[in-house]
């Protein structure tokens, strides 16, 4: 009898360990940027890193989904502190530029190279899970690099991009299988980082608040439709708090996160199709001002009575608003404004069943210990008291849950 030996390199307990790394990476990825989005000032940037990590996070659910029927459980610790030690030092650029040259530059770019190595070095046939799972994550991967190499075209490499780099070869690159360099010292440049309390815009914005909530609602339709788009182009709000809560709850469920990254994606959609809808009424979106105190006033409650604010509180209590801004688009013919509300509802009847699915559990993660319905209800009535009537007050830290 034949005995055969197969020219691939990657066997079955190989292929596990190569997974679970790239499953760390692109989820350690993910939790990055949405640590980073409220921080980062630029709007174009902002609205593409809701879409990256969304990304990301599919990414991850690819990888999820092959390991889960390789091992159990699916997701564990890489089991290297070289590449724990790499994606937990990524958070800490001293600019948002350096943040997305470091993860776009030089993670993502070994990342894709690794992707297409094991493409070629798996069993294709009983692997073809994964290749199939591959194929589908480069396609996103390089339309990522084309991003950044156009977006970071201004921005010259660094010594913050050489300490990730460094930081990638100490680990021995993405599959741990290239010659380890000594780890390096950090650089003078290095900023730790620290969660946002307040939203950043860049200069193009002005810094107002206009009344939070209140709706004014003895105008003419154009003025209130007018006033709506615009509203809509200041939803980065959301995505960042949305973002935010990402980042301050590590424990909860893979579900979670992959629900909460598609929540923040759909917030930055909604963010750029106010901007696209005042672009075709000849409106400039840069000339809203900002109400980045919404965002300062959700951050001061723990990440649970965010999510409970936004999903039970704005989320919830849209829909009367919206029937009628479709009942006026509709007496009026207004077709584009009728389409771009119709989606944001089908998005946002979703956004309120994940805070109905994931508010008992992040309730619980941030030790939170009484009945549901009885938070819900004490959280909305200080939505009401806080949000609606345009006061959002910031109270000392000591009065609110501890973040």
């Amino acid at each position: 009898m034949q005995v055969l030996s197969p020219p691939e390199q990657i066997n079955f307990a190989h292929n596990k360990q190569l997974l679970n790394r790239y499953r760390f990476i692109e989820y350690e990825s993910l939790r990055i940027l949405a640590a980073w989005l409220p921080a980062a000032a630029n709007m174009d940037w902002k609205l593409d890193m809701g879409r990256l990590l969304w990304e990301d996070a599919q990414h991850v659910q690819y990888l999820y989904q092959r390991l889960r029927e390789i091992q159990t459980p699916a997701f564990r610790p890489p089991g290297d502190d070289a590449l724990e030690h790499l994606m937990a030092e990524a958070v800490h650029a001293p600019t948002e530029a350096d943040l997305l040259a470091g993860l776009f530059r030089v993670i993502k770019p070994a990342l894709a190279a690794t992707y297409r190595w094991h493409c070629e070095q798996t069993f294709a046939n009983p692997d073809a899970p994964t290749l199939y799972a591959f194929k589908h994550i480069l396609l996103d991967e390089e339309s990522q690099l084309t991003w950044a190499e156009e977006a970071l075209a201004d921005h010259a490499p660094g010594e913050w991009e050489a300490y990730i780099a460094d930081l990638l070869a100490a680990a021995g690159g993405v599959s741990g299988r290239e010659d380890r360099q000594k780890t390096p010292a950090p650089p003078t440049c290095r900023t730790h980082f620290e969660w946002p309390r307040d939203a950043a815009r860049d200069s193009r914005f002005s810094l107002v608040n206009r009344d939070a909530g209140q709706r004014v609602k003895s105008v003419d339709h154009a003025t209130q439709r007018l006033r709506d788009f615009e509203s809509y182009s200041q939803e980065m709000l959301a995505a960042e708090t949305v973002a935010l809560i990402i980042h301050l709850s590590p424990g909860m469920p893979w579900a979670f996160t992959y629900d909460s990254a598609r929540h923040c994606y759909d917030e930055t959609r909604h963010c750029k199709l106010g901007i696209e809808w005042l672009a075709h009424h000849g409106h400039d979106y840069t000339d809203v001002p900002q109400n980045t105190l919404i965002y300062t006033w959700r951050s001061q409650y723990d990440a649970a009575t965010q999510y409970c604010l936004l999903t039970m509180g704005n989320e919830t209590h849209a829909f009367p608003h919206r029937h009628e801004q479709m009942a006026a688009y509709a007496e009026n013919g207004d077709r584009l404004s009728a389409q771009f509300v119709s989606y944001d509802m089908a998005d946002e009847r979703q956004h309120v069943a994940f805070g109905h699915k994931w508010l008992p559990q992040l309730m619980a993660q941030h030790d939170i210990d009484r009945p549901v319905d009885e938070f819900v209800k004490e959280t909305v009535a200080l939505w009401e008291q806080e949000y609606m009537t345009g006061a959002l007050p910031i109270h000392e830290l000591s009065e609110v849950s501890d973040q």
